[in-house]
């Protein structure tokens, strides 16, 4: 989809979220400021193809290996670099229009800390690139920043990078949907976590007039079908210990819940998925469903679920977070 055509897009979902949640407009104005800055960007991420053969696709996915899991690639600091320092500046700006929100120190400590050279830019891509939370928050405090400062850092980086990881996802789907044979049962992929990069699902989406289940990656937004009535996270297949919460006035999005791991998922009616740019989008119209899910004892599990690395090529990276 064109930069036009994704920017239309998202001013109707826009609308239609304010409508539907007028609650909300605190969260829904700074979800819009993080997207359009992306879009916004100087020029697009830079996401080289790298060999991998059909067989060895195959071979990898059926052991359950995501596709980027220990690939060479050639990650595009210069590009996380700029979008961080458009993200950090479109904040600060916001924040001299809404002081209430809080988010001044922390970004005045990350700057100081860019700036003063103790974030080292290629560790920290590489890792939110990863989505290795842990390890970014320990970079974090090495920089000396505090609880809400490292949150802050995280959040920047990981929006830093997701153009990047959904560069290298759009490059891999292909080659993915090759590896199927149209049906479920014959799908390479039977796994609840994401086959481009490892991240859990962030929703689960009803499509078509079958309502054929999709799972949505929370990293590069990328989409795979899956059976209904299991747990994406433990792979519990019995139904007796797998229900879901229907929320009162809520037409569109249900909860699915395991009463084995205790893992929820929200499922929503998806006849016009949203591009992965907007992913985020739908997140928050469910917000009132994460409530009611850990209200209940449920949760999402934390982290990945492939913990991926990446064997990376030899680069010399320029420090661009000043």
């Amino acid at each position: 989809m064109s930069a036009t055509g994704l920017e239309a897009v998202l001013d109707r979902r826009l609308a239609a979220l304010r409508t539907a949640h007028p609650e909300l407009e605190s969260a829904i104005s700074l979800q819009e400021l993080l997207i359009r800055t992306a879009l916004a960007a100087a020029r697009p991420p830079q996401a080289p193809s790298f060999p991998l053969p059909r067989e060895r696709a195959l071979h990898t996915v059926r052991q359950g290996v995501p596709l980027l899991h220990d690939q060479p690639l050639d990650l595009d600091v210069h590009f996380a670099a700029d979008l961080f320092s458009r993200l950090v500046n479109a904040l600060q700006q916001q924040q001299q229009q809404q002081p209430d929100q809080q988010l001044g120190p922390a970004l005045e400590a990350i700057v100081e800390a860019a700036t003063t050279a103790r974030l080292d830019p290629q560790q920290l891509f590489a890792e939110a690139f990863v989505q290795h939370a842990e390890h970014v928050a320990e970079l974090a405090r090495q920089a000396g920043l505090d609880d809400d400062g490292a949150e802050v850092l995280g959040t920047l980086a990981h929006q830093a990078v997701m153009p990047i990881l959904r560069a290298y996802a759009e490059h891999l789907r292909p080659l993915l949907e090759r590896l199927d044979d149209g049906t479920l049962e014959g799908a390479a992929w039977q796994r609840g976590y994401c086959p481009i990069c490892g991240g859990w699902p962030l929703l689960g989406e009803l499509r078509g007039v079958e309502l054929a289940e999709f799972l949505r990656c929370s990293g590069c937004g990328s989409g795979w079908r899956w059976r209904r009535l299991v747990c994406p996270y433990c792979g519990n297949d019995d139904y007796q210990s797998l229900r879901s919460l229907q929320i009162e006035g809520e037409q569109r999005f249900r909860v699915s819940v395991c009463e084995r791991c205790t893992g929820y998922l929200k499922v929503g009616n998806a006849f016009d998925p949203p591009p992965a740019a907007l992913l985020a989008l739908d997140d928050l119209a469910s917000l009132h469903l994460d409530v009611a899910a850990i209200e209940r004892g449920y949760q999402r599990p934390s982290g990945t679920g492939f913990p991926i690395e990446l064997a990376v090529a030899d680069q010399e990276w320029v420090e661009e977070l000043a």
